[in-house]
């Protein structure tokens, strides 16, 4: 039987200047996240359009087909997006799975159920540190403590985005007790640890656990990793970066640096031949939180003005294929961004950024 001919599911040329606004929007709110480009730009158009051929997110997006299909295996991993072959033809359909107001939802309950599972993760490993304590392993008893502390930031991770079987009120009961004890642990000395082998074994468990978590895995792992090394060794220096990762010193201090911009980080000291020891504390996942949110805050207007132009031609757009779909999508993105902004407040009773 001959493929049927492949419908289209581009839009009309007159709306592309929405569609470009929208992508860059989007796009920009993912690095802040420190999401994949490629990988975003192709969720991006995904969201968009509702369902879009291999061939067609070619087009919009300039990528080779290799690259396409590769991100599109990553992204269909997800959960959020599905595969599926168009009838009486060879080709595929990738859509969104589910109703896309429900995507913010899910999103949360995919990250507390992943804050789930690691935190079982991370008591598993505790196991394993006790016997290396017992056996005076270097970095051992550091590890467990910042294990512990990272458990405490999940705690209140729940109750800022609390589920029906978490209370909130008393999660924060507990947590106000946990936050006075970090803060007066912050006058230690700063000074780097050198980790046995044993237990810098468990630590690269840890971060790989993390990389792939469905909280992380669509981050740039090289972020995650330093990210993850400064979780748990609290404080570093370039050149420990440098020895741990492999990385080259360029890669790491641009990595670095925007750890400092988005504040996750500080300056813990810096010494009289000015070699910087670089600090973190138990709430850097909080402050990433905090600042994916701020980035997308500051697109509120734009948003707003840029729903209100189709509002006022929609006489004159509301026919062409597409704009349904594009309003559509810039009055879920406004609301959403408007709704996690509420977080901040919640945020700010823990920590002050």
């Amino acid at each position: 039987m001959p493929e049927e001919k492949e419908q289209s599911h581009l839009f009309d040329d007159k709306l592309r200047k929405y569609e470009d606004k929208l992508v860059e929007i989007l796009l920009n709110i993912g690095q802040s996240k420190r999401v994949n480009p490629k990988m975003a730009a192709i969720a991006c158009y995904l969201l968009i359009h509702g369902k879009l051929t291999q061939k067609e997110i070619k087009e919009l997006t300039g990528f080779s087909i290799g690259a396409v299909s590769t991100y599109l295996s990553v992204i269909i991993g997800t959960g959020n997006f599905r595969k599926i072959r168009v009838p009486h033809t060879h080709t595929f359909m990738y859509s969104i799975s589910g109703k896309l107001e429900v995507l913010n939802t899910k999103a949360i309950e995919v990250a507390l159920s992943s804050l789930g599972s690691i935190e079982i993760y991370l008591k598993n490993k505790k196991e394993i540190l006790k016997k290396l304590i017992a056996q005076n392993k270097k970095g051992a008893k550091h590890l467990t403590n910042r294990i512990d502390e990272l458990i405490d930031s999940f705690e209140i991770y729940k109750t800022i985005f609390p589920s029906k079987e978490i209370s909130a009120e008393e999660i924060q009961t507990q947590i106000s007790s946990k936050s006075l004890k970090r803060s007066k642990d912050e006058k230690e000395d700063v000074k780097e640890l050198i980790f046995d082998p044993e237990v810098y074994y468990v630590e690269d468990d840890i971060i790989n656990q993390l990389l792939a978590s469905p909280m992380f895995s669509s981050r740039d792992p090289m972020f995650i990793r330093i990210l993850g090394l400064l979780m748990t060794r609290k404080y570093l220096t370039q050149k420990t970066l440098k020895r741990i990762t492999g990385l080259s010193s360029g890669k790491i201090s641009e990595e670095l640096n925007h750890l400092l911009e988005d504040k996750l980080i500080y300056k813990a000291s810096i010494s009289d031949k000015g070699k910087i020891t670089y600090g973190a504390d138990f709430l850097i996942l909080l402050r990433f939180l905090k600042y994916i949110i701020n980035h997308m805050t500051k697109w509120i207007k734009e948003l707003e003005t840029i729903k209100l132009e189709l509002e006022n031609n929609k006489s004159e757009l509301e026919t062409l294929d597409g704009y349904t779909q594009i309003y559509r999508i810039y009055d879920y993105t406004l609301n959403t961004i408007s709704k996690f902004s509420e977080y901040i407040q919640k945020i700010d009773k823990f920590v002050m950024l």
